[in-house]
């Protein structure tokens, strides 16, 4: 990871939306120093601040630590490789599962948490899950509460 390449891709994209160092600070609850310092590629936002930053300046958190725009191969790279991390640090040998399988489950479940996000009404993702499955409805509403709670929880 590339402090002083991340730093600069904030700076860029905080100007982008026309803020200054003290409106990002304020809006995230910080000093404008700590703003400076990430710019300068000194230190990086502390963790809890990486979603609301990314949220902020309209970028995705693998774009934040590429610090450039990523086009869709590299997104859809970057995914892989956060699912991954993430397999790999919550899973349990004694979960009952081999490692392939709840790799495949993290990542099923990400893409369809996506995939069913971008439904405007419920109604819709739900006639989608029941084409693509063959489910009942009142399953695949259920499964749709499901993905979309753990999407919000996430927000």
């Amino acid at each position: 990871m590339n402090q002083e390449k991340i730093g600069r891709f904030i700076a860029e994209n905080r100007k982008a939306k026309k803020l200054t160092q003290e409106g990002l600070a304020e809006k995230l609850g910080i000093t404008n120093k700590s703003i400076s310092k990430w710019e300068t590629g000194n230190c990086l936002p502390d963790s809890s601040l990486f979603k609301p930053l990314c949220k902020i300046l309209d970028i995705s958190i693998n774009e934040l630590f590429a610090g450039e725009k990523l086009n869709d191969e590299d997104k859809k790279e970057a995914n892989e490789y956060l699912i991954k991390l993430l397999a790999s640090r919550l899973y349990d040998s004694d979960c009952g599962i081999t490692y392939d399988e709840f790799l495949n489950a993290l990542t099923r479940i990400s893409e369809t948490t996506v995939l069913l996000s971008k439904f405007n009404i419920k109604e819709e993702a739900v006639v989608y899950l029941m084409n693509e499955t063959n489910l009942p409805y009142e399953e695949c509403s259920k499964a749709y509460d499901f993905y979309i709670s753990l999407n919000q929880k996430g927000k």
